[in-house]
């Protein structure tokens, strides 16, 4: 947990999902809210503090991402991080990467959502239909799209629909609940002591409510699909600590659906129907400290994500990690393909030689049966030319390619080419990490 990139990632997943919940807020919470008690007071000095709430936000994710990129370039490049900016690192990172081209996408999504953010925001008028839809879909992909930078990304076949489809919706299921739970605290606090303002803060706590419903049930159907694809055993779940961390989000998650149930069932009745002012008045404040602590619960599982994403999943490692099968020197990739899957590792996963062991599979983690196989690896820097090599089959059905030569540290690419039927093949490429000597 001391990997600096893991607290970037922390700060730019937590700063996307506030900028997003942002919008998410004020279209579906805070505008109805106010219009329906048509309290312009209110709204003046609301939205003034949501905007800086949301300047803010866009400045940590963009501070944060640019850090993001500048470790992750020098990660896949095994440079130090002054040398990725005098050696063009950086623009190659950009240009000829899935993260890179993923990080201009957002970049041009995080601008035009600010630019979308500053009439938005505007406690000015009304907001036009044109202009909420614009903010909400800006939002909606400017989150959805850090699920090219997760786990989900590289699947094929129905995995490689389903699971992205599964994670974008996760992410703008989990921005519009923990990412609206700031503004909805803050909105509470500056009413609960205004008996016109109180009117304000029921119909905003009810339609809260009701995002909030549809959010947590997103939540739970997608992210049983995300674990299902990045463990799918019990054991992965208890034996890996991709596996063990995910649990710890499982147990959190289930704890701020707890306090939400709490709210829903206890409290907002009784700021919606309380005949005066002394019953509501204290489930507002209530409902206001329960919104800080569902926050500060959010907190914690977007710092675990911050971490899963650079774990390998349990799905992928359990069944060598368990057995102790992976050396610590080596380079692990698996590579999960619509017609079996391939765990590939290098000893040493260093520049220098080495020795590659692929193990073809099956979906139930069992051995595939090939009559061939070559393993291709090419190196990060552009232009390289792809190395292919046969490899050898032992007696227990795993193959072994000797004497390879890697000369570069970096984020290479590696593809296992495999005969497992009469007409049927397995073509399989991923990025593969080599330290530096």
């Amino acid at each position: 947990m001391n990997d600096p990139l893991i607290f970037e990632r922390a700060i730019h997943f937590a700063a996307t999902i506030v900028a997003a919940g942002m919008v998410f807020f004020v279209a579906f919470v805070a505008q109805p809210a106010l219009r329906k008690a048509k309290n312009d007071t209110l709204a003046l000095s609301l939205f003034a503090r949501l905007r800086w709430i949301a300047w803010f936000s866009f400045a940590f994710a963009l501070v944060s991402g640019a850090a993001w990129l500048v470790l992750t370039a020098a990660s896949m490049s095994g440079q130090s991080v002054a040398n990725v900016y005098a050696q063009d690192v950086l623009w190659t990172v950009l240009w000829q990467t899935e993260f890179g081209n993923d990080w201009l996408v957002r970049l041009i999504l995080a601008c035009a959502l600010a630019g979308v953010s500053v009439a938005f925001l505007s406690a000015q008028g009304a907001k036009s239909a044109r202009l909420q839809t614009a903010a909400v879909i800006l939002a909606a992909a400017f989150v959805g799209s850090l699920a090219w930078a997760g786990h989900a990304i590289g699947g094929q076949g129905t995995e490689g629909v389903i699971h992205p489809a599964a994670d974008i919706l996760h992410l703008i299921a989990a921005a519009a609940w923990v990412g609206a739970l700031a503004p909805l605290a803050l909105l509470l606090a500056m009413t609960k002591h205004d008996a016109d303002a109180l009117a304000v803060a029921r119909t905003a706590t009810l339609r809260f409510s009701t995002l909030g419903i549809v959010s947590v049930s997103t939540i739970l159907l997608t992210g049983i699909i995300n674990t299902w694809y990045l463990s799918g055993s019990i054991d992965a779940l208890t034996e890996t600590k991709y596996g063990r961390l995910l649990l710890i989000k499982i147990a959190l998650f289930f704890a701020m659906v707890a306090v939400a149930a709490f709210n829903r069932l206890r409290l907002t009745p009784r700021l919606v129907e309380g005949p005066d002012l002394s019953v509501a008045q204290p489930a507002q404040r209530q409902l206001c400290r329960n919104a800080a602590v569902e926050a500060a619960l959010g907190a914690a599982i977007i710092a675990i994500v911050a971490a899963l994403g650079t774990l390998p999943p349990g799905s992928h490692a359990h069944h060598h990690e368990s057995e102790g099968l992976i050396p610590p020197d080596a380079a692990f990739q698996h590579i999960h393909g619509i017609d079996g899957m391939a765990d590939v590792i290098i000893e040493p996963g260093h520049v220098g030689t080495a020795t590659a062991t692929i193990h073809l599979l099956n979906d139930d983690l069992q051995t595939l049966t090939a009559s061939e196989v070559t393993l291709t690896l090419t190196a990060p820097t552009p232009g390289s030319r792809p190395a292919s090599r046969p490899a050898n089959k032992d007696a227990d059905g795993v193959w072994h390619v000797d004497g390879i030569q890697l000369s570069e540290s970096g984020n290479w690419t590696v593809t296992v080419d495999a005969v497992v039927g009469p007409s049927k093949r397995l073509d399989l490429t991923a990025p593969i990490v080599i330290d530096a000597k």
